[in-house]
């Protein structure tokens, strides 16, 4: 049974009210076949523009994207759209549709091509419903019977076929949006549809540079992400070539049970759901292949790939059309995914300051993921380790515990002023002192407690410079003025 909000209720019967025929259509539909909650809805109508218009002229409207077809219409709080019939959008420009089906149509799949109302009830020409109702939920493209010739015992012969060509030709992001579907939730591709999609693979170079990176963003950050790349890596090759060498490219390293794709893949899995670190761990070890060197125990060794894993991430984001500022976070984590984390606090407070917290939680997060994706089901001593560093980080910084010396709780002016320090550089000695001290024992971050110990290292500076002129005193009152050895050693004759 389908339960539709009270808002979307009321929409609908003002527009059959009007006289119009009135649906909720697509991923809304879907989702409460499945028994979730839509964010959006949107409705369809065989009004025309004018009249939807005109229809919910009581209520707040948009019509923003009215060249789209799409007039937004806020009722109660919710944000509803409603569209007429249409056959195709192309930017803003719309081709209208005489009918239901035709709009349908153009959805796709076969579980968004599906309609609601309460008054007819749910309508699935192509037999969506079934697709989510097995063991397996299944993307099912929607295609057309198409006749073609062929020849049979050499006689040519008119067939029927189903074609599901135009599900990906006019839209070739939906080549990545049924690998989107897998990662995001748990379906699998029909066989039909998944051959289609090899076949249909060049329909990518028609395709929007930016659509695909919005695509790849949603796979990549998707619950089932690793999978999902995993099992869809013959689609993914054509928008992202680089994978091609690391598909069943053996590491020969007692350190990895896997290839270097299945690696990759099993790192993006078990990262944070965070753009800059999953799109990182996608390209972190794609230059593996090209810096392998095999030592006489036939162990493989990459030195290298870092660097090389940043060229080949950097080309991939200038034609994807990366922005500027994500495409430097991810080039930096690539390039630094392997930097050894120190264990002791001090060394990495030393970190901290030189990379800045955030950058450096974001590193290690990455080399967490990188970790656990090297053997099978397992947590490595390094993981243990990494975590270890992470929660000592995330305690640094919420504690405010002092990583750089302009935290320290007194400043070089300070010490100048209660003449602590005869100058500029005898101060900034001190305070690199007191910054050493405060780095081992956090809790001597205090003003007074500083102020002290710096009062009293220069009262032991100067007790242990008196001493040293009183034993130099002591030297010059003891020695005897007939020794030899205070005589000149050379002497000038005088003449006669």
């Amino acid at each position: 049974m389908i339960i539709i909000p009270d808002q979307i209720r009321e929409a609908l019967e003002r527009l059959e009210s009007a006289g119009f025929e009135s649906y909720i259509v697509g991923a809304c539909v879907r989702e409460l076949l499945l028994g979730n909650s839509p964010q959006d809805y949107d409705i369809v109508t065989n009004a025309e523009p004018n009249d939807i218009l005109f229809a919910f002229r009581d209520y707040r409207i948009s019509d923003e994207g009215i060249g789209r077809g799409e007039i937004l219409v806020t009722i109660l709080g919710m944000v509803i759209q409603v569209s007429p019939y249409r056959r195709e959008v192309f930017g803003n420009r719309v081709m209208y549709a005489p009918d239901l089906e035709t709009d349908l149509a153009r959805r796709g799949f076969t579980m968004n091509a599906m309609a609601y109302s309460p008054k007819t009830g749910l309508i699935d020409p192509y037999d969506g419903k079934s697709a989510l109702v097995g063991e397996v939920k299944q993307i099912v493209a929607v295609g057309e019977n198409i006749t073609v010739n062929v020849k049979v015992g050499g006689v040519p012969t008119a067939e029927t076929v189903y074609d599901m060509t135009r599900c990906f030709s006019a839209k070739p992001t939906r080549l990545l949006e049924a690998v989107r579907y897998c990662a995001e939730d748990e379906y699998e591709i029909e066989e039909q549809t998944r051959n289609c999609m090899r076949a249909n693979i060049t329909c990518f170079d028609y395709a929007d540079k930016a659509l695909i990176r919005e695509e790849l963003e949603r796979i990549v950050m998707g619950k089932f992400a690793a999978r999902a790349l995993e099992q869809n890596t013959d689609i993914l090759e054509y928008v992202l070539p680089e994978i091609s060498q690391c598909v069943g490219f053996e590491q020969q390293s007692p350190w990895h049970d896997f290839d270097v794709w299945t690696h990759i893949t099993k790192a993006v899995g078990y990262s944070m759901p965070e753009p800059a670190i999953r799109f990182a761990m996608l390209f972190h070890d794609l230059g593996k292949p090209d810096c392998m060197s095999v030592d006489k125990n036939n162990r493989g060794h990459f030195k290298g790939h870092g660097e090389r894993g940043r060229l080949i991430a950097e080309g991939i984001m200038r034609r994807l059309e990366f922005p500027k500022n994500l495409a430097e976070e991810i080039s930096w984590l690539v390039f630094h995914h392997d930097v050894p984390i120190p264990e002791d606090r001090k060394g990495l407070k030393a970190l901290i300051r030189d990379l800045g917290p955030e950058d450096l939680r974001k590193l290690i997060l990455c080399e967490i993921a990188d970790s656990r994706a090297r053997k099978v089901d397992s947590v490595t001593e390094d993981t243990t380790r990494l975590r270890a560093s992470l929660a000592a980080l995330d305690e640094i910084i919420e504690t405010n515990e002092c990583y750089d010396i302009s935290q320290l709780a007194v400043t070089r002016r300070e010490l100048l002023e209660r003449k602590l320090a005869a100058d500029e550089t005898e101060a900034e000695e001190l305070m690199n002192a007191l910054f050493e001290i405060v780095l081992d024992k956090p809790s001597f971050n205090n003003r007074l407690m500083l102020l002290d110990i710096a009062e009293k290292s220069k009262t032991r500076l100067e007790e242990r410079l008196r001493a040293r002129e009183e034993r130099e005193e002591q030297r010059r009152e003891l020695r005897d003025p007939h020794d030899r050895r205070s005589e000149p050693v050379f002497t000038k004759k005088k003449k006669p």
